[in-house]
C-alpha cells in the first residue's frame, strides 16, 4: 500500500487527490466488510460454545455467556446425598449339553424352541423311518422375542431299499443362513428406523438373551437383506419421481475404506422428500458433484425445493425445473445479522415469526393443501412493507457494498411454505 506524506499531499494535483480518496474509501469498505464477516463468525462460534443452538427469536440470557465450569450462583456448596443399593442375582440353571447345529456354532438351549416337522411330499405308507435330520435358525415374533425354530426332517427308506426320501428344507431369506425373516426384519428396522448401530444391537442380544452374535454375522445379514428391499425401493422411487413437488438436500457421511484399516472416505447421502405422498428416499453417492441429483432426478419434472447449493443447477436447467428456496435458510441470514443491525433484522424475524404462526395454525387445523394455500394468501401475501425496511424495495444491508441477503420473491406452494430465490 502506497504511503503518502503531508508534503506529497500538498503538492498533489486535484485529480491525484480524488484518486487517493477513492482508493482509501474502497480500502475502508473492504476492511469494514472483512471485520464484519469475522465478527459474525465470532458471534456464531460464541453461540455454539455458550448459547442455545436453536434459532428461535428470543431475548438473550446473560447466563448463557457465563463459563462457570458447572458452578452457578445459588448452587455453591450444594451436595447431593447418595444411597447404596444392593441386590442378589440368581444363578442361572445348569447349562445343558448344546444340540449340534449345522456348522455355524452350537444351538443355544436356553432360548425357547419351536419345533417344526417337515414330512416328505411322497407317500410314506409302509416305509421305515431310519432317522431324521435337524437344522435350526434364530427367529423373532411380534412383540420381539428371540427363539429357535428347529426343523426336523424325518428320513425314510424305500421299501425296496433303493434309496431314501426326506422333506425339502424350507427356504430362508439368506441361503444357508441361520437367521429367519422376522429376525432380519428386526435387525434392519432397529438399525435404520430407530438408529441403533449393529454393535449396540449385538450387546443387546447378549444382555437380554445371552446370545453372542459376531459383528461380521450381523453385518453380513444386513447386506444380504438389501436384496429383498431393492424392489420396494425401486417402487418408491417410481412413485416419488411422478410427484410435481420435491424437497432435496445432501449430508456428508464417513464411509469405511475396505483396503485401509480405520480409514474413512467422505461420502454423501442425498435425500429426496415428497411431502404430499410422505415418501423419503436416500441416494448414496461417493461425492457431492452434480452427477448425483442429475442421475436420480432425470425423470422428474416439477418444483424442486433446495438450499443454495449449486450441485442441483444442472438438473434444474436440463429438465426446466422450478427452483424453490427454503425459508429457514433465508431466515438464518437475518438471525446471523441480528447483532449487527438489530432494528431491521429483528423486524424481519418478527415478520417471519408471524408467517410461521400461520403454518402452525394450518397444521393444528389439519387443513388440506388447497385450504392451506388460501390461508397463506389471506394472511401472508402483502405482509412485507419494504418502505419500513428502507433500501428502496430491497432487503437491509449490513455494510456499504454487500447485501444482507439476495432479493427474493415469495412462492405460495400448496405443499410447503417456501420462497423462490
Amino acid at each position: 500500500m502506497k504511503t503518502f506524506t503531508k508534503d506529497s499531499l500538498i503538492i498533489a494535483s486535484r485529480q491525484e487527490l480524488i484518486d487517493i480518496i477513492l482508493g482509501q474509501v474502497a480500502q475502508i469498505d473492504k476492511l469494514t466488510n472483512t471485520i464484519t464477516e469475522h465478527a459474525m463468525q465470532l458471534e456464531w462460534m460464541k453461540r455454539q460454545l455458550f448459547g442455545a443452538k436453536s434459532e428461535r427469536f428470543v431475548e438473550p440470557d446473560d447466563l448463557q455467556t457465563a463459563l462457570d465450569l458447572g458452578i452457578i450462583a445459588g448452587n455453591v456448596g450444594h451436595t447431593t446425598e447418595t444411597t447404596t443399593i444392593t441386590y442378589n442375582r440368581k444363578k442361572s440353571a445348569e447349562t445343558k449339553e448344546p444340540v449340534k447345529g449345522h456348522g455355524r456354532g452350537a444351538m443355544p438351549t436356553h432360548l425357547p424352541i419351536k419345533k417344526t416337522v417337515v414330512e416328505p411330499q411322497e407317500d410314506t405308507t409302509g416305509m421305515t423311518k431310519i432317522g431324521e435330520e435337524e437344522s435350526w435358525y434364530y427367529e423373532m415374533d411380534k412383540p420381539a422375542s428371540l427363539h429357535i425354530v428347529l426343523i426336523s426332517r424325518p428320513k425314510y427308506a424305500l421299501p425296496d431299499k433303493s434309496g431314501v426320501i426326506i422333506g425339502t428344507l424350507p427356504a430362508l431369506p439368506v441361503e444357508k443362513g441361520n437367521a429367519g425373516p422376522g429376525l432380519l426384519a428386526n435387525i434392519v428396522t432397529e438399525k435404520y428406523l430407530y438408529h441403533m448401530p449393529l454393535d449396540r444391537q449385538r450387546k443387546k442380544f447378549e444382555h437380554e438373551y445371552n446370545v453372542k452374535f459376531s459383528p461380521s454375522w450381523l453385518s453380513d445379514n444386513v447386506g444380504s437383506t438389501v436384496f429383498w428391499l431393492e424392489p420396494v425401493y425401486d417402487k418408491y422411487q417410481e412413485l416419488l419421481l411422478k410427484s410435481t413437488y420435491l424437497q432435496g438436500d445432501e449430508t456428508p457421511i464417513q464411509v469405511l475404506i475396505r483396503d485401509g484399516r480405520g480409514k474413512t472416505h467422505k461420502g454423501y447421502l442425498w435425500v429426496y422428500h415428497d411431502p404430499i405422498q410422505h415418501i423419503v428416499l436416500f441416494d448414496y453417492r461417493e461425492s457431492r458433484s452434480h452427477k448425483g441429483p442429475s442421475d436420480f432426478l432425470k425423470n422428474f419434472h416439477g418444483t424442486l425445493q433446495i438450499d443454495g447449493y449449486e450441485g442441483y443447477s444442472d438438473i434444474i436447467a436440463k429438465n426446466g425445473l422450478v427452483h424453490a428456496g427454503c425459508m429457514d435458510h433465508v431466515r438464518r441470514r437475518f438471525d446471523k445479522a441480528l447483532p449487527f443491525d438489530k432494528e431491521r433484522a429483528a423486524y424481519a424475524l418478527e415478520t417471519m415469526k408471524a408467517w410461521y404462526m400461520v403454518e402452525r395454525e394450518a397444521k393444528e387445523r389439519n387443513l388440506s393443501f388447497d385450504e392451506r394455500l388460501e390461508l397463506r394468501k389471506k394472511k401472508v401475501t402483502g405482509q412485507w412493507p419494504h418502505s419500513k425496511l428502507g433500501c428502496n424495495n430491497s432487503l437491509p444491508r449490513y455494510s456499504r457494498s454487500r447485501p444482507l441477503v439476495s432479493h427474493f420473491s415469495m412462492r405460495l406452494i400448496s405443499g410447503s411454505f417456501s420462497i423462490r430465490i
